[in-house]
């Protein structure tokens, strides 16, 4: 086996890597979506930012606000962003109505034509009354110089990079879980890296294959018709994502690839009249014989696949471009213009 052989191993292994990524962000996602999960570390966030909770508390009932939402607003169903327009003009809004509670006479009213002296009056109203949220603002205002449009924006710019620190946070969290979902698709699946990596050095045919189908996901970004990027927020991207995944390992395991359990096929359990359970246990027994020997290496392959999907999709996916590149199987060179 040649450089490209070498090659194509560690392309089909990176692809594959690929896709159980993909799979497990879009499970993550998918999970995350429905326990709301997006939607808490947002409060998290609002509540770190803004830490007057009676601020808070009509912030996430504020008209502009509870539009966003799916369900009723304040309740578990947060959504999963507040862009930042909306932010600044809920929070102005609430600190001069607070401040006409406070001081009836500085503020008449709570109107869209506010001014910057009427905003500036209101926040040090606040930060006299002991508004931590009126100490972060009043810099921010007199940074303007009276202009309150581009007061608006410093106070947009402080709040995405709170939301930044919130992203962090969820990143953090999703790492997490991805490894321990990584773990547990690598030992359902059977997705074992050594045992890939070995079985990838010994079949030309099944190299050939791989590399391919990872030329062309690279070369239209997509595989299965399913874009190569993380879901993220999208459910629908989440849950195309899994079907893939399923198709993509169902198909290359009729090639040789070793995944899954063939033990546990559609075509197995159709022509087997023993109870479901049953066939697990003579499977998993089956797996474990054929282990036999290896098993320690086994369960190495498997936690090589969990560490390899934490790393995320969008890794490999970077990774997985630089070698199909080099292997000059990549992206083709645009076409140079022909002059008129």
């Amino acid at each position: 086996m040649g450089l490209t052989g070498v090659l194509d191993v560690a392309i089909g292994l990176i692809f594959i890597y690929t896709l159980v990524s993909l799979f497990c962000s879009g499970l993550n996602e998918f999970i995350a979506h429905e326990l709301g999960r997006r939607g808490t570390f947002l409060r998290e966030g609002l509540i770190n930012i803004v830490a007057d909770r009676w601020i808070y508390l009509r912030m996430i009932n504020h008209p502009l606000v509870s539009s966003l939402y799916r369900d009723l607003p304040g309740k578990p169903r947060t959504p999963s962003y507040i862009p930042a327009p909306i932010f600044v003009s809920a929070l102005l809004d609430l600190i001069v109505l607070r401040a006409a509670q406070l001081d009836p006479d500085l503020v008449t009213e709570v109107s869209q034509s506010q001014t910057f002296d009427d905003v500036r009056a209101a926040t040090l109203k606040c930060k006299e009354r002991g508004y931590s949220v009126g100490d972060a603002i009043l810099p921010l205002l007199d940074a303007a110089q009276g202009n309150l449009d581009v007061a608006r924006k410093n106070i947009a710019g402080w709040y995405e990079s709170g939301m930044e620190r919130v992203s962090g946070w969820y990143k953090k969290y999703t790492r997490r879980h991805l490894l321990a979902m990584g773990l547990l698709v690598a030992v359902l699946f059977n997705v074992d890296t050594l045992t890939l990596v070995t079985e990838l050095s010994k079949s030309a045919e099944l190299r050939k294959s791989l590399a391919e189908a990872a030329s062309q996901a690279v070369d239209t970004k997509r595989f299965n018709g399913v874009p190569m990027e993380p879901a993220d927020a999208d459910i629908k991207n989440a849950q195309d994502h899994l079907k893939s995944f399923a198709a993509a390992m169902t198909e290359y395991e009729k090639q040789g690839l070793p995944v899954g359990f063939s033990c546990l096929g559609l075509e197995t359990a159709s022509s087997d009249g023993r109870p479901f359970f049953s066939m697990i246990k003579d499977c998993w027994d089956q797996t474990r014989r054929e282990a036999s020997g290896y098993w320690f290496l086994k369960i190495l392959g498997w936690i090589l696949t969990g560490f390899a999907v934490s790393i995320g999709a969008p890794f490999w996916f970077d990774l997985l471009n630089k070698f199909v590149d080099f292997r000059g199987a990549g992206k083709k060179p645009e076409p140079v213009a022909k002059p008129a």
